[in-house]
């Protein structure tokens, strides 16, 4: 498929399924979830961006983490996300949380901005998932971390680590 109408097909699909994510799926992603955030090692004050967002599941978790003091970006590719994560965010009283459509593959955002990228089960939906990577990794600041959920096969090892992309 070519990877501009896959991108609009991921688009079309999340922006019909915005309504029902969170009531859907957050029960059954929280184990991926729980394992994300523990490895992402959260502190307070950091500047995060959570790729591939959607409503908010890991978003909300990240803004708790690091406190107002702290910064986070969520991005996703279906308007319709972007805009219940972004009614949320207000009714949640975060100010430190802010959400844009964006496309991972082409992040809107200055280099080395970012002490930690997330992404939880999205990496796998994107056209290119290495240029996606090279892009989290382009806008981490020197010593940044990037942690990544994807689907996959138990039989693989879970917390790998990677100092270079």
């Amino acid at each position: 498929m070519h990877p501009d109408l896959q991108r609009r097909v991921q688009r079309y699909g999340w922006d019909k399924a915005s309504a029902y994510y969170e009531e859907s799926w957050q029960k059954q992603l929280k184990p991926a979830h729980d394992l994300l955030l523990e490895t992402a090692q959260v502190q307070p004050g950091e500047c995060i961006l959570d790729i591939a967002a959607g409503t908010g599941l890991i978003t909300f978790r990240l803004a708790e983490l690091t406190g107002e003091e702290g910064c986070i970006l969520a991005t996703d590719i279906s308007d319709e996300m972007v805009k219940i994560g972004s009614q949320r965010a207000k009714a949640k009283g975060y100010p430190h949380v802010g959400f844009k459509r964006m496309d991972t593959e082409n992040l809107d955002v200055e280099d080395s901005s970012f002490d930690l990228v997330t992404c939880a089960l999205g990496i796998m939906y994107f056209p290119d998932p290495d240029h996606a990577l090279k892009e989290m990794y382009r806008v981490l600041k020197p010593g940044g971390r990037a942690v990544v959920a994807i689907w996959g096969s138990r039989k693989n090892v879970v917390g790998q680590k990677y100092s270079q992309l």
